[in-house]
């Protein structure tokens, strides 16, 4: 995904925040247009230990953050979350979380992102968000 539009270090400086710290979040890469973040596996992010899979929130949360990446890419600002809608497909397993997204539009004071998430190479949720633009 490396382009002449990256933005990766100036939006992990705008994402630096005790959440992201606390569970080793990372934005891979970040462009006006995509981006691609990682949280490692931990066994603290179980949510039903028996089957192992990780707990829908923690994938919430990174679909969150991998949609409003290349929305804050783009306003050089943080973007809040205006709807964010996750479908689960399957559990994520004992490995690391990659998000992905692609902004489907943005518009004046509006972005929306698809997401995909994936667990292993497969992919466990799709989401699509939807970013404020214009504070």
């Amino acid at each position: 995904m490396t382009s002449v539009d990256d933005r990766t270090e100036r939006v992990r400086e705008l994402f630096e925040i005790p959440f992201h710290r606390a569970h080793d979040i990372t934005i891979v890469e970040a462009t006006r247009d995509s981006a691609e973040t990682m949280i490692p596996f931990d066994e603290s992010l179980l949510g039903n230990p028996e089957i192992p899979a990780i707990h829908g929130g923690v994938i919430s949360a990174l679909a969150d953050l991998t949609g409003a990446v290349p929305m804050v890419a783009a306003v050089d600002t943080y973007t809040p979350t205006v709807d964010l809608r996750v479908d689960y497909l399957t559990h994520a397993g004992k490995a690391p979380l990659r998000g992905e997204s692609s902004v489907r539009r943005r518009g004046g004071s509006i972005g929306v992102a698809d997401i995909e998430i994936r667990s292993a190479g497969q992919r466990c949720a799709v989401a699509k968000g939807v970013y404020k633009l214009d504070l």
